[in-house]
């Protein structure tokens, strides 16, 4: 799609109890965007909170015209994106989190690149860095390397500081209400998979909130971890269906170190139904020992690992049972 400076930009904000504050200060990051028609979709995801309700139905009856607002059970944030999406009028789209907030120039900015290298996405930073090159492109195939190895800070694991073809977008956007964790990163995927030109560029365009300390992002301990194993599974039938069967290999390593870490998290908290999810990532690592052995992506000393668990402790354990058994 050719794009214009002058086009409706759509930002997409998921809210679940977010406090007035952050809502206030995101909220205002996207009206005061400089010499731009910009449109806010703000998704009320089922929040408990009454002063997020409360916020957000008087933010949006003040500002009529250019908040689109919907209120909805509460799905999670991949269901919220995809009904912002569904509802949004723009060419082009932004992603943002309740608690961040934009610059005052980053849609104009991050617009301008679009429409000069006429691509697909434009992804902006959250900080400059300066062992960067001032701006990156890349195309075809080497896009979905580029994100694998998330070669720019921004690039591959969230979907902020981004600005995306909507059309694209709402065709291979995919919600997954089932996955807590990298939800972003397989989004990014499908949508890079049929992008033809991304451009990265080393401008502060994102002001991302790191003291949110109800974020997910901030809880370490929670069995909604366990579904890094899922989001791998799914990545790796991305890149074999794009014939990067190397990259694919990397990202098998990864599914296998999250199987491991899920078989540990499980057997120390005893997450509900933790027997279950145990055997099923124990089995998992054992019917796969031989393709882990074979993978030059996973360390030897995470093989060993993998074995002790997969192997010798079930062994142990059985041995340990039929003596009991015996007294």
């Amino acid at each position: 799609m050719r794009h214009s400076i002058d086009e409706l930009v759509s930002v997409i904000v998921p809210v679940y109890n977010t406090c007035s504050d952050f809502l206030s200060e995101c909220f205002e990051s996207v009206e005061n965007q400089k010499s731009v028609n910009v449109e806010l979709v703000i998704v009320n995801d089922g929040s408990t909170e009454e002063e997020t309700n409360l916020f957000c139905r008087r933010y949006a009856e003040k500002h009529r015209g250019f908040v689109i607002y919907i209120e909805k059970q509460n799905q999670g944030v991949s269901v919220a994106r995809k009904t912002g999406l569904e509802h949004s009028g723009g060419k082009s789209v932004m992603f943002l989190d309740s608690d961040d907030s934009l610059m005052p120039d980053a849609i104009r900015r991050l617009l301008e690149v679009l429409i000069k290298q006429e691509a697909d996405a434009v992804i902006g930073e959250d900080y400059v860095r300066n062992d960067f090159c001032a701006q990156v492109i890349y195309e075809k195939e080497e896009i979905l390397k580029a994100l694998l190895d998330n070669r720019e800070a921004s690039f591959g694991w969230a979907l902020w500081a981004k600005l995306f073809d909507a059309d694209c977008m709402k065709k291979y956007y995919r919600a997954y209400p089932d996955i807590y964790y990298g939800e972003d990163l397989l989004v990014n995927a499908e949508f890079f998979r049929h992008a033809d030109r991304v451009v990265i560029i080393n401008e502060k365009v994102y002001n991302y909130r790191a003291d949110n300390q109800v974020s997910a992002t901030h809880q370490k301990i929670t069995p909604k971890k366990l579904s890094l194993i899922k989001m791998w599974a799914q990545m790796e039938k991305i890149y074999i269906s794009c014939e990067l069967f190397i990259e694919a290999k990397r990202i098998r390593a990864n599914y296998y170190d999250s199987v491991l870490n899920g078989l540990i998290e499980c057997e120390y908290y005893h997450y509900e139904g933790y027997r279950k999810l145990t055997k099923s990532y124990r089995d998992i690592l054992k019917n796969n020992i031989k393709d882990i052995k074979n993978n030059e992506f996973i360390s030897g000393k995470h093989k060993y690992i993998i074995a002790i668990y997969a192997i010798w402790l079930f062994k142990l354990k059985r041995a340990i049972l039929k003596h009991d058994l015996q007294k």
